[in-house]
């Protein structure tokens, strides 16, 4: 087919259409509002030096879109497995560190067993992977210890929804899949999003012939007949022919913008990230925490990244007492798992209070993911699996798909 694919958005699930446009012989233009491809899966680079990502993003060996893009942009083996003997899992309330296994089968071992799991629990666990009534993930599994040592952190990772309103369902096809063979191993960028996912996917973009656009934001998008038009990029406009296709690859807020006939997601949940400049392990360390505000760190030779999902309060609170409650957290909680860091001067708060839908039990507000005849959505927040890296390659190739 002759025409243009123009897809608009530079996220994950951008990249991952365009890739997947190109790859099926069509002409792609990539058009990215910012400086830089990425969306939330970048690294920020400030004019301060201090380099990180924008969070603490992982794959886990379940994500077999992701890693099928990684391996076709060259980057698979940049992902590297950092707690091959179980997750460090540090409980603040009482100074103590277990290592989790995150499958199932893991859990017959004693020594990676999730803290007060037992039958009944793997059985509540079992039926949330099952085509059942969505039901909130507290509600599915009750007020039972596994909620506190496995379930809870395990959602607000994932859905970065609280227990009380987050969706058994969406919890329960992620479960799923990790549960089969080979499915459970945690993976991380070796030395970051930016060199490990989104440069070797630009790369890879540029070698197969598509344009990249930075700094292109889509102001408006003339419709007629059920079919897009135009495309308004300040002031130039492109017209589009019979032939060309676009992809919107954007958040919930600016697919409403543009098409504002659509219905689409209007709660969110606010993340929280706080980077420390430090002196730390060779490799990529990762730790989970028990009863304290942060909940995952990884700790690189240079800085630690540390995530609170679901954040509530923490995204209103002062930057400086937020750095120093979280530091207090994750220094002990690194030490004993072997990496003591060495904090140095620099660090910084990032707070993302729209940063993902909520994903809550019950019916997801969703526009059609084909709207207009010739135009396709993506993101990670379209389809039925939590918003994740995942979802957001799966939403882009489909889209790809959806547009020929």
């Amino acid at each position: 087919m002759s025409g243009r694919v123009h897809v608009v958005g530079g996220g994950v699930a951008g990249l991952a259409a365009a890739l997947a446009a190109v790859r099926a012989g069509r002409a792609v233009v990539l058009h990215e509002a910012t400086g830089q491809a990425g969306g939330r899966a970048r690294t920020v680079t400030p004019a301060d030096g201090f380099h990180h990502d924008n969070g603490t993003h992982v794959l886990l060996t379940a994500n077999r879109r992701a890693l099928a893009l990684l391996g076709s942009v060259g980057a698979r083996e940049r992902w590297i497995e950092p707690e091959a003997d179980g997750l460090p899992v540090f409980d603040a309330r009482n100074g103590r560190l277990a290592r989790v296994g995150l499958s199932p089968l893991s859990w017959l071992k004693g020594s990676l067993r999730p803290e007060g799991l037992g039958l009944r629990d793997v059985v509540r666990l079992g039926a949330m992977a099952l085509p059942l009534p969505d039901r909130s993930i507290l509600a599915a599994i009750g007020p039972r210890p596994i909620m506190d040592s496995l379930v809870e952190p395990l959602t607000v990772a994932v859905l970065n929804t609280p227990v009380a309103v987050a969706s058994s369902r969406r919890l329960g096809r992620a479960l799923r899949r990790v549960a089969m063979p080979g499915g459970a191993r945690l993976l991380v960028a070796r030395d970051g999003l930016g060199p490990d996912l989104i440069t070797p996917a630009v790369d890879a973009l540029r070698r197969l012939g598509a344009e990249i656009r930075t700094g292109a934001r889509l102001r408006a998008l003339a419709v007629e007949n059920g079919r897009a038009a135009a495309l308004v990029f300040g002031a130039e406009r492109v017209s589009l022919g019979p032939q060309d296709r676009v992809v919107l690859a954007l958040p919930p807020a600016e697919i409403k913008r543009l098409l504002p006939h659509l219905t689409v997601p209007d709660a969110f949940e606010p993340i929280v990230n706080a980077h420390f400049q430090v002196r730390g392990p060779a490799l990529p360390r990762f730790v989970g925490l028990r009863g304290a505000l942060s909940q995952w760190a990884l700790a690189r030779h240079d800085h630690v990244s540390v995530t609170v999902s679901a954040a509530g309060d923490a995204a209103e609170r002062d930057p400086d007492g937020l750095l120093a409650q979280i530091w207090s957290e994750i220094a002990p909680a690194f030490a004993a798992a072997g990496v003591p860091l060495v904090r140095l001067a620099e660090a910084r708060v990032v707070k993302e209070k729209r940063a993902t839908i909520r994903q809550a039990a019950g019916p997801m507000p969703l526009p059609p993911e084909r709207p207009l005849a010739n135009l396709a959505l993506a993101g990670d927040w379209l389809g039925d699996l939590p918003a994740t890296i995942e979802s957001a390659v799966m939403s882009g190739e489909r889209a790809a798909r959806l547009v020929g």
